[in-house]
């Protein structure tokens, strides 16, 4: 996961990349390359526009919305069915299934309460429903950590779709760095940890 400055539009916007691709031995079995992207907003962290494209197994997608704040609409565009779309009413501050991951970092945490977020996937309005677990150390490939661990109960497009718990580890500090993330997906599970902070 990536986030870098970027124009939307005529307006200066974090582009926010997440990258999914599988190894040489399970490619063989299940290639795996996803590239999703969220064009959020630099003051209310609300995207402008959202882009999937996936291949997993025999699965592929090339999916995009287009968020228009002042209508609260948002317009879903398929690229593999032609730029077939529609449009869908949206909540005042809703999120894209990636963008939702950066916005939850800039609120407040309290160790046993849930955090209730709107989110829209092009389909779909649905709440993400976060639960504030417990604070944690932890040790992976970039080091040492203090941590916050949460649970996040949502349908998430892409690697992590519908398939259990997906537990988030973000450092205990104003960063609120994700470090380390834990899902079942559809062949097993999968843990992504930070390589270098």
């Amino acid at each position: 996961m990536e986030v870098s400055d970027a124009i939307e539009k005529d307006r200066p916007v974090f582009n926010i990349v997440s990258t999914t691709k599988s190894n040489r031995i399970l490619s063989v079995l299940y290639p795996v390359y996803d590239v999703i992207e969220s064009y959020v907003d630099k003051k209310s962290f609300y995207p402008y526009r959202y882009r999937s494209i996936q291949q997993e197994g025999k699965y592929k997608s090339d999916k995009e919305i287009i968020f228009d704040r002042k209508k609260n609409i948002a317009t879903f565009i398929n690229h593999k069915k032609g730029g077939e779309t529609h449009n869908s009413v949206i909540a005042a501050g809703a999120q894209d299934p990636l963008s939702v991951v950066y916005y939850f970092r800039t609120l407040p945490l309290e160790i046993g309460k849930d955090i209730n977020i709107e989110v829209h996937d092009g389909n779909k309005n649905w709440t993400l429903v976060v639960k504030v677990l417990k604070k944690e150390s932890i040790a992976i490939p970039a080091g040492s950590f203090d941590t916050i661990k949460v649970k996040a109960l949502m349908r998430y497009e892409g690697l992590f779709v519908n398939a259990g718990d997906l537990f988030v580890w973000f450092t205990d500090d104003t960063d609120r760095i994700p470090v380390m993330m834990e899902s079942k997906i559809k062949i097993g599970r999968v843990t992504a940890t930070l390589i270098k902070k």
